[in-house]
């Protein structure tokens, strides 16, 4: 016994002397052994003992696996602890990342996570990202925020330290956690709150120098995810807030992605196809089929223009379904119209379309701000009054529900309630039944360059079906996706407001200032790890890629419990493996838990080991050794002296 004290208080304490074999094997403590081997016993692998339930068919999500198989746990919504198993999975992400990077001349640096918020105001980026900003101010009230990109960061450190042409190009990237503030974040790590990021920049002093360094990053990027083995596609997208004027996706199809990429499927007949793929959000203009659809239920979409002036309605097909030589009844498809489309009709009138407004808002909107054109005009010259704007309305029809060749219409006075009969009870009917509204009424837009012709609008999203806007020879197919790199090319961007120059000379020996070219190139590491994840599962569970997989080879061996019958046979098979394989000196784990070998291949299987070695009764037979592999399912029996050549052919 021993004597202390607890607030002036005597206590007294009992020692107890407890072997400390016996105290891993009765779950008093836990052992760690350190001699060298990498044993599961030492690692922190937080998996639950969960019994399987039969009446539980459906699958569970990748995330709730990833959960399940220890790699890793929920923080906050959007936020998540990486634990080792996962963190090891993202290490091999970012040191595939590393290779490539260096094999085009990059170099990594890191840049802080903290940005100055005056940095995002010269760009505009502050006020056009807004919410989606984590942003704080410091004790002195200087503005910041958490930076969810950094090309204001980097073409800032770059322009004050390049100053002639002579130092580029230059290539520089990094792999760091990025926060955005998502309105819902979902779906685990696939759409977070905090999040890893690669992302190069480039900078070039022409505009041909840059288009060569997005060639020769596109190429690293195909050589990153042939190496992942994933099935992956390259889709033209738009660049957002990123800005530019080029920009390719690169998606991996996922029944429950949220993007949509539509490709050509090719000509009946003919094994290629034209190669157009593009993201939903900047496919090229459909062209018109109207032999192609049955349409049913023509609906109108309403919007309005930022400066609340211009009411916009857009009809179009509410149901379409697929024409059939043969004459076999096709499926009723729901279409859905294309607020971009719209925007690119409409144009600059009011000041563009609102984007995100929904339609009772749109045309509550419209009505709270409405001015008669009337009130509008100066009474002694009968014209509009100088920084007057009055209501009016745009009408825009979806070419599969007009009859003739779609040519263009005249602007009138309308009822609006007249055209087409396309609107039943309106919605607003009661609002303007006594006025007279200016209306233009919009049919078609203007044909390819170089074409005179004006052709019909195709105001819907695509669908499967639809015809190919490259080849007009065949259909699209389109594809549910998750986005995992993005590449844009971003020109002049950042570095004319950020006045990021450097200094050339001309061929005529002239010195003078020319603007960096820069292009960002993104990949989400974090975002890697789930859609790998999901892709390439199967009902045991996590089936890596060689490249990612947390470890190469698990050794398990059989032994009762409570006793560690195998464990000195499975320390050496671990120890002539390594001798045999030195790269797989951290790649490989021993599992020396006190657990039944079935309880140990079903949590191998689960987790997604590439390769399982088994020490069981063959072993004390026969002296053979059970190689299995993970993603092939295939079974090798082998003696020690052959086991580290079988590793070697299944790994390599």
């Amino acid at each position: 016994m021993v004597r202390g004290s607890l607030i002036g208080r005597p206590v007294r304490v009992r020692l107890f002397n407890v072997c400390a074999q016996c105290s891993y094997r009765h779950g008093l403590v836990r052992r760690l052994t350190t001699d060298g081997r990498t044993r599961v016993s030492n690692i922190w692998l937080p998996i639950p003992k969960i019994k399987p339930n039969p009446k539980e068919e459906v699958q569970e999500d990748v995330h709730a696996l990833l959960v399940k198989a220890g790699y890793i746990r929920n923080a906050y919504p959007g936020i998540f602890h990486m634990l080792p198993l996962g963190l090891r999975v993202q290490d091999k992400i970012e040191k595939l990342i590393d290779k490539n990077m260096r094999a085009i001349g990059a170099s990594k640096t890191a840049l802080p996570s903290i940005s100055a918020h005056s940095l995002w105001q010269k760009t505009g980026r502050a006020d056009k990202m807004g919410k989606e900003l984590f942003q704080f101010k410091d004790r002195h009230g200087t503005n910041y925020l958490l930076g969810p990109t950094h090309e204001e960061e980097i073409t800032s450190l770059v322009s004050s330290t390049v100053s002639s042409y002579k130092q580029l190009p230059l290539r520089v990237y990094q792999i760091t956690r990025k926060y955005r503030d998502e309105r819902r974040p979902r779906a685990g790590l696939l759409r977070g709150r905090e999040f890893v990021m690669k992302d190069l920049y480039t900078f070039d002093y022409s505009s041909e120098g840059a288009l060569n360094t997005y060639n020769d990053v596109v190429g690293a990027y195909r050589s990153i995810f042939n190496e992942l083995g994933l099935p992956y596609l390259v889709a033209e997208a738009d660049s957002g807030n990123m800005g530019g004027n080029l920009s390719h996706e690169y998606h991996y199809e996922c029944n429950t992605g949220e993007d949509t990429v539509l490709s050509c499927s090719g000509k009946e007949g003919k094994s290629e196809a034209c190669g157009y793929t593009a993201n939903m959000e900047c496919v090229e203009p459909i062209p018109v089929r109207k032999e192609n659809w049955e349409t049913k239920q023509t609906k109108v979409w309403y919007g309005v223009s930022k400066d609340r002036k211009v009411l916009v309605k857009a009809y179009y097909p509410g149901y379409v379904k697929q024409t059939s030589a043969e004459g076999a009844e096709g499926e009723w498809y729901k279409r859905e119209v294309n607020p971009r489309v719209i925007q690119s009709v409409v144009g600059e009138e009011g000041g563009g379309l609102e984007a995100g407004m929904e339609e009772a808002s749109a045309l509550n909107a419209w009505e709270d701000n409405f001015t008669s054109f009337n009130d509008t005009l100066d009474t002694t010259t009968g014209q509009i009054k100088e920084g007057e704007s009055y209501s009016r309305i745009v009408k825009i029809y979806d070419g599969h529900i007009l009859d003739g060749d779609g040519g263009s219409k005249f602007s009138t006075f309308s009822e609006h309630e007249e055209d087409f009969g396309a609107e039943s009870q309106s919605m607003i009917k009661q609002f303007y039944a006594d006025k007279k509204i200016p209306t233009v009424v919009r049919t078609s837009v203007d044909g390819k360059e170089g074409e005179d012709d004006k052709t019909p609008i195709f105001l819907c999203k695509p669908i499967t079906g639809d015809i190919c806007p490259k080849c007009e020879d065949s259909k699209l197919v389109a594809t549910k996706t998750t986005e995992l790199g993005h590449t844009f090319f971003l020109g002049t961007r950042y570095s004319d407001p950020m006045k990021a120059y450097v200094g050339v000379v001309g061929e005529d020996g002239v010195q003078s200032q020319a603007r960096l070219q820069m292009g960002c190139y993104g990949i989400g590491v974090t975002r890697l790890v789930a859609a790998i994840a999901e892709l390439l599962r199967d009902e045991k569970g996590l089936c890596w890629p060689k490249v990612v997989a947390p470890y190469s080879v698990a050794v398990v061996y059989t032994g009762k419990k409570g006793g560690d019958d195998m464990s000195g046979t499975a320390e050496e098979v671990y120890d002539s493996i390594v001798q045999g394989n030195r790269w797989l000196e951290d790649d490989i784990l021993l599992d020396d838990r006190d657990e039944s070998v079935a309880r140990k291949m079903k949590e191998a299987d689960m987790i997604g080991y590439s390769t399982v070695v088994v020490i069981g009764n063959k072993y004390e037979e026969d002296k053979l050794i059970e190689v299995q592999e993970r993603r092939t399912g295939r079974k090798h029996m082998v003696t020690m002296d052959e086991l580290s050549q079988k590793l070697d052919d299944i790994l390599d």
